[in-house]
């Protein structure tokens, strides 16, 4: 009974493991022995938790995104219960994604990465584009049942992901302060809103 959490306990100090490794190097140059330090486990003692560097990184995609995911449904809840109007509350579900997804450095330089391997590697990107098809479907709901039915909630709710991406990799990849990239993301979002 007791060997179930040790080994989840492992699994998650290995994903966070690989995290920090992409945070120093790329996906390509982190070798197992590189994860296994980080984790502070013999590196053979890896593959008794995962098949192999790419399972490894399979699987932190995913955890990343159901915490992200998780955090996000409880952040809904939330505003839900204070009644915000439409736009209002459409308007703070952005700014969550703003604040806890596109400003936050680590996660869109660990994303670069994985992207990276994405575009070579079809479970991994197959794994991405899940996520960014909940993300966007996820999304056109919401803007459908608080504007009310929008034909073009889909696309909006497509460019609205791409634009935060984009910005993200930007805000790493030009050094933008947060500030900075919080009002670039805010002035496209209302644009978005105007025309919900």
């Amino acid at each position: 009974m007791g060997r179930k959490p040790l080994k989840d306990q492992r699994r998650k100090e290995i994903l966070e493991a690989l995290y920090r490794c992409l945070l120093e190097k790329s996906y390509s140059e982190t070798s197992i022995k590189d994860i296994g330090r980080k984790a502070g486990l013999n590196p053979a003692m890896l593959h008794y938790y995962f098949e192999s560097k790419e399972d490894i990184l399979i699987n932190l995609v995913d955890s990343i995104y159901e915490e992200h995911r998780r955090a996000f449904e409880k952040r809904l809840r939330e505003l839900q219960e204070m009644g915000l109007e439409a736009r209002g509350l459409v308007r703070e579900i952005l700014r969550y994604f703003n604040e806890n997804v596109t400003c936050d450095k680590k996660l869109q330089k660990v994303f670069f990465e994985i992207w990276e391997v994405a575009l070579h590697n079809r479970n991994v990107s197959e794994r991405v584009k899940r996520i960014y098809r909940e993300w966007i479907d996820g999304l056109s709901r919401i803007f459908n049942e608080t504007i009310g039915p929008c034909p073009d909630a889909d696309n909006l709710a497509l460019a609205a992901v791409a634009f935060q991406e984009g910005v993200g990799i930007f805000s790493v990849f030009f050094r933008f302060r947060r500030d900075y990239t919080r009002a670039l993301l805010e002035g496209f979002q209302e644009r978005i809103l105007e025309m919900l």
